[in-house]
C-alpha cells in the first residue's frame, strides 16, 4: 500500500475538465515532482490534496484513510504557496508561532519549535524582523518554516522558487532534498532542471484543450534519461509545452 495514494482524481469546474482520471503513488519520504504546461492540472491537484479544491471524482488515501473525509486543517499536510502570504504586521517568529497557536500548543512549547524551525530554515538570526525587512529567498524560506513547525506529514509547494533568483533558488532546493528524511514532498514546477536536480519521481501531466491527465510517471532521471512515452520526450527536449 502507498503512503499517498492518488485514485482515478478528477475535478471539472462547469463544462472544463481540469484533471481527468489521474491516478498516482507515492511512498512515505519521497520527493515528487508534478510537471507539465500551464493548464495541465498540476495545482489544482495540489489543491485537491490539500483539501482547498473538492475532487468531482475520484479517492485519495493517506496511509490508507480516506483524506476526503478529513478538514483540511487536520489533514496533517504542509503548504507552501506560490504567493508567500504572510502575515506583514507580525514579525518572523510570530508569522511562524501562528499555526501552533492555532492548534493551541503552550506557549513554551511554541517558542522551543519555532526556534528550532528557524534554525532548521537558516532564519534564527531574523526571529524579531518583519517580512518586509526580509530578501524574497528568505521570505520564501519562512513560508517554509511556517510550514514545518506543524511537523507535516506531508509538504505540498506550488512553484516556490519561480520568483527567486538563483543563488536564493540553490539555498531552498538544498533545504527540500534535506527535507526528504522529515516529510514527503510534493513539488509543482515548471523548471524541468530542477526537477532533475531534487526530486526522485516525477509526474507529467498533460492537457490538449481539456483535461489534464497523466502521461508517464517514473523516477527522475531515468524518465529524463529513457522516457516512454513520445509526448514525454517531446516536453522534455522543449519540443511541445
Amino acid at each position: 500500500m502507498a503512503f499517498l495514494e492518488l485514485d482515478g482524481l478528477g475535478k471539472r469546474f462547469g463544462s472544463h475538465v481540469a484533471v481527468d482520471h489521474l491516478s498516482l503513488q507515492v511512498e512515505k519520504g519521497e520527493f515528487v515532482s508534478l510537471l507539465g504546461p500551464s493548464g495541465c492540472g498540476k495545482t489544482t491537484t495540489l489543491q485537491m490534496i490539500a483539501g482547498f479544491v473538492e475532487p468531482s471524482a475520484g479517492a485519495i488515501r493517506l496511509e490508507g484513510r480516506d483524506l476526503l473525509a478529513v478538514k483540511p486543517a487536520r489533514r496533517g499536510l504542509g503548504i507552501v504557496f506560490q504567493s508567500y502570504a504572510l502575515f506583514p504586521h507580525m514579525t518572523v517568529a510570530e508569522n511562524v508561532s501562528f499555526g501552533l497557536e492555532m492548534q493551541k500548543v503552550p506557549a513554551a512549547e511554541r517558542a522551543t519549535r519555532v526556534a528550532e524551525t528557524l534554525q532548521l530554515v537558516g532564519l534564527g538570526a531574523f526571529a524579531a524582523r518583519f517580512p518586509r525587512q526580509l530578501s524574497g529567498g528568505q521570505q520564501q524560506r519562512l513560508c517554509l518554516a511556517r510550514a514545518l513547525v506543524l511537523d507535516p506529514e506531508v509538504l505540498l509547494l506550488d512553484e516556490p522558487c519561480s520568483a527567486l533568483d538563483p543563488i536564493s533558488t540553490g539555498v531552498v532546493e538544498t533545504l527540500l532534498v534535506n527535507l526528504r528524511s522529515r516529510c514527503t514532498l510534493i513539488v509543482v514546477t515548471h523548471n524541468l532542471a530542477q526537477s532533475r536536480r531534487i526530486a526522485d519521481k516525477s509526474a507529467l501531466l498533460w492537457s490538449e484543450g481539456d483535461g489534464g491527465r497523466l502521461v508517464e510517471t517514473g523516477e527522475t532521471r531515468t524518465m529524463f534519461d529513457s522516457p516512454r512515452e513520445h509526448l514525454t520526450e517531446a516536453y522534455l527536449k522543449g519540443h511541445v509545452g
